[in-house]
């Protein structure tokens, strides 16, 4: 749980974090055993698509040899970013935020969606509009691919990677003031050092950060699955007291909760400084968001 990572710093902060869990990037016990029979993944006529989630965020190197032999397409959940550099071919988008996302990805029209290391706290793709789904936990991925019929990439553009671009790469240059979100989050990452972790507050930040930021690197960036005042600090907080220079994304006004963890970071001279987005960005532009895959749908 956060608490326990949190106490050694601050009992008070560690008490408002009870029951909370710690996102997977934090964690030293994030290996889940495989606990059920192989995934039937058909022959090489059988087009998968793979969703992952921070479970399976431990097991990276095995799941890229599993979908270049699978030829699969990838998608992961929030959780999950960095799983692929956003800009490798294996990498169809990042979902579970919007209500649209896994329809847009086109997962009905594969034969098999498999799912790894999904975590409960996150959306999941509806079973009635995917023609079969084969979920497994980690660390079976050697097994399957060994277990698996080799088959050709499969290379099939998905609307929500259209729609998203769209926003998001004009937005990236766009200079307008207040800040558009997206060019908020490319500020952001070239702000950043090559080390740098980027935590963020669910809601409107966490939003535009887990939609936006270009990642190319696993871990460094996290949103948590649920929404309590502060968590995005807090989580930050830990990433810094682990050796992580760390920046933790907050929608103004700044909290209690969240003023309390920089009142300790810095008496425990610790890497993590505070970006605040308010009125200097132009949350207006979330309606885009919306029109193009939905109503947000996560930490609800």
């Amino acid at each position: 749980m956060l608490s326990d990572l949190l106490r050694p710093l601050s009992s008070d902060l560690a008490d408002a974090f009870a029951d909370t869990p710690t996102p997977v990037p934090l964690r030293d016990d994030h290996i889940a055993f495989f606990d059920r029979p192989l995934p039937d993944l058909g022959d090489s006529s059988t087009r998968v698509v793979i969703l992952v989630g921070p479970e399976a965020t431990g097991a990276q190197s095995a799941l890229h040899a599993l979908a270049d032999h699978l030829g699969a397409p990838v998608a992961n959940t929030w959780g999950a970013k960095g799983i692929y550099p956003w800009d490798d071919p294996h990498h169809i988008g990042t979902c579970g935020l919007q209500r649209d996302d896994f329809s847009l990805l086109g997962f009905g029209e594969f034969d098999v969606v498999l799912m790894l290391g999904i975590d409960d706290l996150e959306a999941k793709p509806d079973r009635s509009t995917c023609r079969k789904i084969e979920e497994m936990r980690p660390y079976a991925l050697d097994q399957l691919r060994s277990a698996s019929t080799p088959r050709p990439m499969v290379s099939q553009p998905n609307q929500l990677y259209t729609r998203m671009a769209a926003i998001a790469q004009p937005g990236y240059v766009d200079d307008s003031y207040p800040r558009h979100p997206a060019r908020a989050v490319m500020d952001l990452k070239q702000s950043l050092g090559p080390g740098t972790r980027v935590t963020a507050q669910p809601g409107l930040a966490g939003l535009w950060i887990a939609r936006t930021f270009p990642t190319d690197r696993m871990g460094s960036v996290i949103v948590p699955a649920v929404d309590r005042p502060g968590i995005g600090a807090a989580v930050g907080l830990v990433s810094a007291a682990q050796g992580a220079d760390t920046v933790g994304v907050v929608q103004g006004p700044v909290d209690d909760v969240t003023a309390e963890v920089m009142r300790v970071a810095h008496h425990h001279e610790l890497p993590l400084r505070l970006e605040v987005w308010d009125d200097d960005v132009d949350w207006s532009r979330t309606a885009n968001l919306i029109a193009a895959a939905g109503p947000v749908v996560a930490w609800t």
